[in-house]
């Protein structure tokens, strides 16, 4: 499809044990929870959700404690999420084609 994109989203399930709810994409994240340049960190989440889908257990390792330590502050539960879509009906009505949840982790328990 000529208007097909995809990306992976990291959703903010809670914080410091509290729920974040509804769960916020990682771009919209309070100032207390993100920190740093939310651009560069948006293409860390890029290269974590590609180590994932490949089982690249050590990239995996690798990439989040460079995003956990880098751009979450505190104890942060979050959701990677692979999104395929078209750009112009995502950014109309927000739909996907495919959605689908890659794991829950939560900051400061990377191996």
């Amino acid at each position: 499809m000529p208007n097909d994109d995809s990306r992976y989203v990291l959703l903010v399930h809670g914080h410091e044990g509290h729920r974040v709810e509804p769960p916020v994409s990682f771009l919209r994240a309070p100032s207390t929870i993100v920190v740093g340049n939310r651009y560069i960190g948006r293409k860390v989440i890029q290269h974590l959700g590609r180590a994932v889908e490949r089982g690249e257990a050590a990239r995996v390792e690798e990439l989040r404690r460079l995003l956990e330590r880098n751009y979450l502050q505190g104890r942060v539960r979050y959701e990677l999420v692979f999104e395929r879509y078209d750009p112009i009906e995502k950014w109309t009505t927000g739909a996907n084609f495919e959605r689908r949840s890659l794991g829950q982790l939560t900051s400061g328990e990377a191996g």
